[in-house]
């Protein structure tokens, strides 16, 4: 009878275990949608939205819209700041627990170049996070710096990469992510450029592969007629 037991509860063991899926062996999707808005010939508006999840179209890992305002020094740099606001759900795992919410400002710094046909860039970015547990409320201050580059194939499609790479400034440097992307973008017309990839989402334990289809809006508001 013990013997038995023992078994029994074994099994229920190895069937937990096996039921808990962290989403590293799941494919994923990445979704994003944003736009850079010139109003004037230094300032830009610019928007974001961001759906991350640990299924292609479903169990949502984040949800986060931004709205910014930039200012160009020259062709070279320029800078913004802006707002965040989204929802996050850290377990790949359906669970009770509600989805963090979180309240964003940023800083940041962007240059770019040219080397031959590439175009890269580099952007830096400090980031203060008001997140919202369940049972807390925390300030986490974070800096990114994201490196890009894009390389033309033919006049309508090109090939990007870029990784990003995030740390929380607790007593010092402290890894909180990195994301690498590789894919196709396609120009539709002068407004709209349509990308296509892979991206590889990684943090302290565990990372998560994911489909990405990103669309990127570009307006010149300066030549508007009113």
């Amino acid at each position: 009878m013990k013997t038995r037991l023992v078994y029994i509860l074994l099994l229920f063991t190895i069937i937990k275990i096996n039921a808990q899926n962290t989403g590293k062996n799941t494919l994923g999707s990445w979704f994003e949608i944003t736009s850079s808005n010139k109003i004037s010939d230094k300032f830009t508006i610019s928007g974001s939205l961001t759906n991350w999840n640990y299924e292609i179209l479903d169990n949502q890992h984040l949800l986060l819209g931004i709205i910014g305002l930039n200012y160009t020094i020259n062709k070279a740099v320029s800078v913004g700041v802006g707002y965040g606001y989204g929802s996050i759900d850290t377990t790949f795992e359906e669970t009770s627990t509600p989805y963090l919410i979180e309240n964003r400002i940023l800083e940041q710094i962007n240059v770019k170049h040219k080397v031959n046909t590439f175009s890269l860039s580099h952007r830096f970015r400090l980031e203060q996070r008001f997140i919202e547990y369940a049972t807390a409320y925390k300030l986490k201050n974070r800096i990114r710096y994201r490196f890009k580059s894009s390389f033309p194939i033919n006049k309508r499609v090109s090939i990007s990469i870029y990784d990003e790479i995030h740390y929380h400034l607790m007593n010092g440097l402290d890894f909180h992510q990195n994301r690498a992307y590789a894919g196709l973008g396609v120009k539709i017309n002068k407004n709209m450029n349509l990308q296509f990839g892979y991206a590889r989402h990684s943090y302290k334990t565990k990372s998560f592969n994911r489909l990405s289809l990103q669309l990127h809006l570009k307006f010149d508001f300066r030549k508007a007629k009113i």
